[in-house]
């Protein structure tokens, strides 16, 4: 029980984190050609990872690429969005294959 209750507190900080990564009015630059979106698919793996047994719940979490469209200095980008979906996909594919190939044990015990 303390695995879990530890790992929603987690899941809530990163949430957080999330948010404010992704409603900042501060566009972050990145020196790569196309960082931004390494970052959004790497951002969105990591909720992925962490919230896999949660995935229902936070499906919608990827979208908030439309809210940007409602912030001063931000855009919306279908990439980034892709970028997103992506990141989420593979994360929560990564956290059940993990858990089902380590007989039930959850990724973050």
């Amino acid at each position: 029980m303390k695995t879990k209750r530890r790992n929603d507190v987690l899941l809530v900080i990163y949430l957080l984190f999330l948010f404010l990564a992704n409603l900042s009015p501060r566009v972050p630059q990145s020196p790569l050609d196309n960082g931004d979106k390494i970052a959004h698919f790497s951002m969105f793996l990591l909720l992925g990872l962490i919230g896999y047994a949660r995935w229902p719940y936070l499906l919608p979490l990827p979208f908030l690429e439309f809210l940007q469209r409602f912030i001063p200095g931000r855009t919306f980008s279908l990439l980034d969005l892709s970028a997103n979906l992506i990141g989420f996909v593979v994360g929560v594919l990564l956290g059940w294959w993990y858990e089902s190939s380590h007989r039930g044990t959850p990724l973050l015990d």
